[in-house]
């Protein structure tokens, strides 16, 4: 595999550092107090030719640290891009599409951050990875470090749903629960530090980001959009958001096409919160995006009081914004994809939607921009939440009682 030279640079103040040592936000930056993530700075220009012989992530590894020769990959990326018409109808955006990235091997985007992190790591000869998750990374760190080869420990806790623990563990990752959320990234921090672990996730408060190298695998959602669409760029990309790693991925990914030429403006991208963190810097216009009170979140996935500078940075060079929605409109939402789009997603990726009927009433998109909704991961990943429905319920094997119960249970005559 080949490693290209690259370094890692501050998204705030610019400043450069050594690609091949770990760091925990930018350290300049941490001085004047600020939280902000690294990205990767390359030394020769992009190529973003496509490779015919690859699909997916490593079609497009000239854009990327790494080769796709000997990658660490399970086949993630090329997800399909479906035309959501009858949600789309009713809201009156008729051009409402989903990236649905559920599609990925462990059934979330998060594999994008996966093959190039695990592909960094066992290239650089790293000892294993550490992740802090609530399931999606944790899933993604253990299926391609077993694909590596590498130990990989999950740092989670109790608080997070049972299906995604087991799951973590089914990989034969070291899935260990700490009595808080915060509490994971110290062990997270320490395992780095003190083993040689690369870091993969977030491991900071306030948070930065998961690892630069890992952020550049969510460039080729933006690729792959401009692509699907023939070469033309969607008018806005509506992107569920915690720590901002996919935002922050995917305006990259915008930026290089834009930069190369390829396309000649950038979609407004909009974030997706459970809180109103970014919500509320934007509309302060603040530095940095303050922690808010929140809890209670049915989307685990993105539930976090705090987000990051590169999130809030994406969202003001794209001129987009952000938005928080309620339990109640996520449910809504992931019901209706379910029912009436065949779209079965999690908690979190049901948040675009939402989203995008509050942008649709305050008149912030038309109905004649085409609509981009990010499905991050696949609803089969809550489904101790799915109780909408209740029991299933028995027929007798004639055409009298299957009648009656489709006629009380479902309200169908035939």
């Amino acid at each position: 595999m080949t490693v290209r030279e690259i370094a890692f640079s501050c998204v705030r103040c610019g400043a450069t550092y050594d690609a091949s040592k770990d760091y925990f936000g930018c350290p300049a930056c941490a001085v004047e107090g600020f939280a902000v993530n690294l990205e990767v700075e390359y030394a020769q220009p992009l190529s973003l030719a496509p490779r015919d012989d690859f699909r997916g992530v490593w079609r497009y590894e000239g854009a990327l640290p790494l080769s796709a020769e000997n990658a660490v990959s399970l086949g993630e990326g090329a997800t399909a891009l479906v035309a959501c018409e009858t949600l789309g109808a009713a809201l009156g955006v008729p051009n409402l599409l989903a990236k649905n990235e559920s599609q990925n091997p462990t059934w979330s985007f998060k594999d994008r951050l996966g093959t190039l992190a695990l592909s960094w790591a066992r290239a650089h000869g790293r000892r294993g990875v550490a992740v802090s998750s609530s399931g999606n990374a944790g899933a993604t760190a253990a299926a391609y470090a077993a694909r590596a080869g590498l130990p990989c420990i999950v740092f989670t806790t109790h608080s997070f749903p049972g299906p995604m623990l087991r799951f973590m563990r089914s990989f034969g990752a070291m899935v260990v629960a700490t009595p808080t959320a915060t509490d994971r990234w110290v062990l997270n921090r320490a395992v780095s530090e003190e083993w040689g672990f690369m870091p993969i996730s977030n491991l900071m408060s306030p948070p930065t980001g998961s690892h630069p190298v890992a952020i550049e695998g969510c460039k080729t959602i933006a690729y792959e959009l401009v692509e699907d669409l023939g070469g033309v760029v969607p008018d806005v990309v509506v992107i569920p958001v915690a720590y901002g790693d996919s935002i922050s991925g995917i305006f990259r990914g915008f930026r290089d096409l834009a930069e190369a030429g390829v396309i000649d403006r950038l979609p407004r991208l909009v974030a997706v919160e459970a809180y109103p963190s970014l919500t509320e810097a934007l509309r302060e216009n603040a530095p940095t995006p303050p922690a808010v009170d929140g809890s209670g979140s049915l989307a685990s996935s993105v539930a976090t009081p705090q987000g990051t500078y590169q999130a809030l940075r994406a969202l003001r060079e794209s001129g987009g914004t952000a938005v928080a929605v309620s339990n109640e409109e996520t449910e809504r939402a992931r019901t209706a994809l379910r029912e009436r789009e065949g779209l079965l997603v999690e908690f979190s990726s049901a948040m675009p939607l939402a989203a995008v009927e509050k942008l649709v009433a305050a008149g912030s998109v038309s109905a004649d921009e085409s609509v981009v909704m990010l499905i991050t991961s696949s609803g089969l990943k809550d489904p101790e939440e799915m109780n909408d429905h209740g029991e299933v319920p028995d027929v007798e094997p004639t055409m009298a009682s299957l009648a009656v119960t489709l006629e009380q249970e479902y309200r169908f005559v035939a």
